[in-house]
C-alpha cells in the first residue's frame, strides 16, 4: 500500500510539472516537414586540433522505406579529404508528433534519437554509445531560414566522457547547387581518404561486395541486393529491393553490420518500412558460407563462385538451425556507378 501511495505522488508530481511547463510540440509531422532540408549543405568550423573543417551534410528521401536519410562530412580544408562520416536515417513515429532517428560514425558510436519540429525550429534529443562502452548524450537544437536556404545549430547540454559541455558556438549552415554528396566527389571537392583500411571483422564480406540479383522463373528479377563498406571501413551495409513483374519495387530494407560498442559483438541492425530494430548477427561457417540471424530464423548464403551465391532459410529447432527453405540463387552484376 506504501509503494502504490509514493507511486501515485511521483505520476502526480510529473502530470502537474508537464502541465506548467511550456510544451513545445508540432501537432502533426509530414513527410514534406521532415524532408524540408532535401539537399546539400555546407559550413566552416574549426576543430580542437585547429584544423579547418568543411562539413557536408547531405539529405535525401529513401521513398520505398519511407525513411529520410543523411550524411555528415568532415572534410580537412587544406587536403579536401574526408576525416570522419555521420551517418543518420530517420523517420516519423508512429503518434506522428516526433521523430525518430539511428545514428552510426566512423569512429564506431552508436546511438538514437528522438526530435519535435516546431515552425522552422529542430530539436533532436540524442542518446548514444562510444567504443569504450561509454553513453554519451546531448540537444541538438537546429533553426532553419524562411526561404529554406540556410540553417544555424548548436549543441546543448552535451555529456561525453565525463564532460560537460553547456552550448557549442553556433554553426551555419548554406544551401548549395549540388544534389548530392557524389557530385562534390566529381568535382574533386572533396576526396576519399585512401590511406582507409577496412575494419578486420568486415574481412569475411569481401566476397560479397558489390551488387546480385535474383531472377524468377519468368525472367524477371525480383530481388536486387547491394553489399558495400561505409563509416570509412566500420560498417557493412546492405541494401535489398523485392521487385515486381513490372519491375516496380514492392518492398525491402537496409542491414548494417558492425560492432555494437556496448557489447563488443558483431550485431546487424536493419531499417524498413516498420522502424529500426536491433535483429541479430552473423555466423561465419566457412570460407564461402555465411549465416545471417535473425530472430529464430538464418539465411545461409554459399559462394558456388566468385560470382554466385546460392541462399536459402534454415530454423531453429532445440538449439540447432536446419533446413533448406525457400532456396534461391543471387547472380553478381556489374557496377553502375
Amino acid at each position: 500500500m506504501k509503494n502504490n501511495i509514493f507511486l501515485s505522488i511521483w505520476i502526480l508530481i510529473g502530470t502537474l510539472a508537464i502541465s506548467g511547463s511550456k510544451v513545445i510540440s508540432q501537432d502533426q509531422i509530414t513527410k514534406e516537414l521532415l524532408d524540408r532540408e532535401l539537399g546539400v549543405w555546407h559550413a566552416e568550423s574549426t576543430n580542437a586540433d585547429g584544423e579547418k573543417i568543411n562539413n557536408y551534410s547531405w539529405f535525401w528521401r529513401i521513398d520505398e522505406l519511407d525513411v529520410s536519410r543523411s550524411v555528415h562530412l568532415a572534410v580537412n580544408s587544406e587536403t579536401k579529404k574526408v576525416k570522419s562520416t555521420l551517418h543518420v536515417f530517420s523517420t516519423v513515429s508512429k503518434s506522428g508528433k516526433q521523430t525518430e532517428s539511428l545514428f552510426f560514425n566512423s569512429e564506431g558510436n552508436v546511438g538514437r534519437a528522438v526530435g519535435v519540429i516546431n515552425g522552422n525550429s529542430i530539436i533532436n534529443r540524442i542518446q548514444g554509445v562510444n567504443t569504450n562502452n561509454i553513453i554519451f548524450s546531448g540537444t541538438l537544437k537546429k533553426e532553419l531560414s524562411k526561404d529554406g536556404m540556410t540553417s544555424h545549430e548548436t549543441w546543448n547540454d552535451m555529456i561525453f566522457n565525463g564532460n560537460y559541455l553547456e552550448a557549442t558556438p553556433k554553426r551555419e549552415y548554406k544551401k548549395l547547387e549540388a544534389t548530392s554528396l557524389m557530385q562534390l566527389f566529381q568535382e574533386e571537392k572533396i576526396l576519399r581518404s585512401a590511406d582507409i583500411e577496412p575494419a578486420k571483422f568486415l574481412s569475411p564480406f569481401q566476397k560479397l561486395l558489390g551488387r546480385w540479383e535474383m531472377k524468377k522463373k519468368d525472367g524477371n528479377v525480383g530481388l536486387k541486393i547491394r553489399w558495400r563498406l561505409s563509416g570509412m571501413g566500420k560498417l557493412l551495409v546492405e541494401q535489398y529491393n523485392n521487385l515486381n513483374e513490372n519491375s516496380e519495387i514492392t518492398g525491402g530494407g537496409i542491414n548494417i553490420s558492425g560492432i555494437d560498442p556496448s557489447s563488443g559483438r558483431l550485431t546487424m541492425w536493419s531499417i524498413d518500412k516498420t522502424g529500426f530494430l536491433r535483429r541479430g548477427g552473423w555466423d561465419f561457417i566457412s570460407d564461402k558460407v555465411t549465416g545471417q540471424r535473425q530472430n529464430n530464423y538464418r539465411l545461409i548464403r554459399k559462394l558456388s563462385d566468385d560470382n554466385t551465391i546460392t541462399a536459402y532459410w534454415q530454423q531453429k529447432k532445440n538449439g540447432e538451425y536446419s533446413g533448406e527453405n525457400n532456396k534461391y540463387t543471387l547472380q553478381r552484376v556489374a557496377e553502375s556507378e
